[in-house]
C-alpha cells in the first residue's frame, strides 16, 4: 500500500475538473490555486469565460454609473401631513394655516380625509351636516398649490362605514353595501378590544360598489387636481364575511387583493397613484401587533397579490418597529406613519435616514434605500382643533391626544429641518 496525500489527490481532482468545463474557476475568470499548480512550468493559466454572474453583475454596474446619483439622504422627497377637511365655515382658517405654516415646517405634501363630507354632484342626496361644496374644495386646492404643497384626498374606501352604534352615510343611503348586515353594532356600544366588533366594512364584490363610490373619486380627484389618492383600507376586520352571499367561503387575502387591484385600476385610469395604509398587509400573529396595526383576519397575504407601485402609508402609533423595511424589501414604496408619540415619529424618522444612507454603499444600494422616500404625520381630529392647539389660541383649551398630536408633529419636522442641508429660513410658530 502506498501514502496517498489527501490534499494533493483533491488539488490534482480539482485542476482536471475544471480543466473539463466542470469546476469552478476563481473569482477573475483563472483556474483555482491548485489547478494551477499542474500547469506546465512557465505556462500562462487557462482561463475560462467570465461566469454569467460576474458579467451580470459587471452590466448592472455599468447601468447604474449612468443613472442619477442617489438622493442625499437628508433630504426627504416626501414630507406629509394629514387634516381632516375643515366645516364650511372654517376654511378659510384652514387655507390660512395651509399658507402660512406648512411652508414653515417643510410640509410638502397634504393628505385631506375628505370621506364623505362633501356635496357630491353625483350623490347629492347623501346624507351628512357641515358638508364642503366641491367650491370650497376646490379653494383648499388653491391655498396649497400657493404654498408649493402637493394634495391628496382620501375617503375609506373598506372599513370605518360606522362609528359605534351609528351608521355611516354610505351604508346608510346603500345598506345593500353592508358587507355584514348580521353584525349591526351592538346597542348600547360594547368596546370589547381586538377581538369584538369594530367597525362597518363595504362588500368588495359588490356590483353597486363601483358605480356609487367611482363618480364620487372623479369629483374629487378633478376639484383636487390630485395626482393621487389616499384610499384608506385600514383596520378592516370584516373581509370575506361567512355570511356574505358574494364574499362568504372565499379567502379574505383574494378577496382584499382583488379589491385593491380594482381601486388601483380606477386610479391609473385617473393617472393617480394610489396611496393605502399598511395594516391589512401585515401578519398580526407573527409581529404581535394588535388587530388595528396587522390583520388578524388573514388579509396579509395579499401583500404578494397587488401592484407595487402602490404608496403604503405604514401607521405605527406608539413604536417604532421595523415593518417600513419589510414593505420596502417586498417592492413598495412606504411612508413610515406617526400621530401622538414623539418619541415613535423620532424613531421612524431614524430607521428611514438608515435605510436612505445605505444608498451610497454599493451601485446596487439606492434601490430598496429609494423606498423610503419620507414620513407622513397623521392627526385624527377636528382640523380647527389642531390649528388653534398649533397657534396655541388664547382661551382654547385642548385635549391631551391634540396637544401630543401637535406636539409630534412639530418635533418630527424640526428634526427634517435640522437633518437638511437646506433648512427653511423662517422660524416655526
Amino acid at each position: 500500500m502506498f501514502s496517498v496525500n489527501r490534499r494533493g489527490f483533491l488539488q490534482r481532482a480539482a485542476g482536471l475538473l475544471v480543466a473539463a468545463g466542470i469546476g469552478r474557476a476563481g473569482g477573475d475568470g483563472a483556474l483555482p490555486l491548485e489547478a494551477r499548480a499542474e500547469a506546465a512550468p512557465g505556462a500562462e493559466p487557462a482561463r475560462l469565460p467570465i461566469r454569467p454572474r460576474a458579467a451580470a453583475l459587471m452590466a448592472k454596474k455599468e447601468e447604474a454609473a449612468k443613472s442619477p446619483p442617489a438622493e442625499p439622504w437628508n433630504e426627504l422627497p416626501i414630507r406629509a401631513l394629514s387634516l381632516y377637511s375643515p366645516f364650511p365655515q372654517d376654511v378659510a382658517a384652514f387655507c390660512a394655516f395651509v399658507r402660512d405654516a406648512l411652508p414653515k415646517e417643510g410640509v410638502n405634501t397634504l393628505v385631506v380625509m375628505f370621506d364623505y363630507r362633501c356635496r357630491f354632484v353625483s350623490q347629492p342626496d347623501l346624507p351628512g351636516k357641515k358638508l364642503l361644496s366641491l367650491a370650497d374644495v376646490r379653494t383648499i386646492a388653491a391655498a396649497c398649490r400657493e404654498a408649493g404643497v402637493t394634495l391628496i384626498p382620501e375617503m375609506n374606501l373598506l372599513a370605518h362605514q360606522s362609528e359605534q352604534i351609528e351608521i355611516g352615510p354610505l351604508l346608510a343611503k346603500y345598506p345593500q353595501l353592508d358587507e355584514s348586515p348580521d353584525l349591526n353594532p351592538p346597542n348600547p356600544w360594547r368596546s370589547g378590544g381586538e377581538f369584538d366588533f369594530y367597525s362597518k366594512c363595504l362588500c368588495p364584490r359588490h356590483p353597486d360598489l363601483f358605480p356609487i363610490i367611482g363618480p364620487m373619486m372623479d369629483e374629487l380627484i378633478d376639484a383636487c387636481g390630485a395626482s393621487a389618492f389616499h384610499v384608506g383600507l385600514d383596520e378592516a376586520w370584516i373581509v370575506a364575511h361567512p355570511q356574505c352571499p358574494r364574499c362568504g367561503g372565499s379567502d379574505p387575502a383574494e378577496v382584499f387583493a382583488e379589491y385593491v387591484t380594482r381601486l388601483h385600476t380606477r386610479l391609473a385610469s385617473k393617472k393617480c397613484r394610489m396611496w393605502m395604509w399598511s395594516d391589512r398587509l401585515i401578519d398580526a400573529n407573527k409581529t404581535g401587533l394588535f388587530a388595528w396595526q396587522a390583520s388578524r383576519n388573514n388579509t396579509h397575504r395579499a401583500i404578494d397579490q397587488i401592484p407595487k407601485d402602490i404608496m403604503i402609508c405604514d401607521w405605527k402609533y406608539e413604536d417604532a418597529p421595523p415593518t417600513p423595511s419589510y414593505f420596502a424589501v417586498k417592492g413598495f414604496d412606504v411612508l413610515p406613519s406617526s400621530c401622538y408619540n414623539a418619541g415613535a415619529a423620532l424613531g421612524q424618522l431614524e430607521q428611514v435616514y438608515l435605510v436612505r444612507k445605505n444608498a451610497s454603499r454599493a451601485f446596487f444600494s439606492p434601490t430598496i434605500s429609494s423606498r423610503m422616500p419620507g414620513v407622513f404625520a397623521t392627526t385624527w381630529m377636528n382640523a380647527q382643533d389642531f390649528i388653534d392647539t398649533y397657534y396655541a389660541k388664547p382661551g382654547f383649551q385642548p385635549t391631551d391626544n391634540t396637544k401630543n398630536t401637535v406636539d409630534t408633529f412639530k418635533r418630527l419636522f424640526a428634526e427634517i429641518r435640522k437633518n437638511s442641508s437646506t433648512p427653511k429660513a423662517e422660524k416655526t410658530a
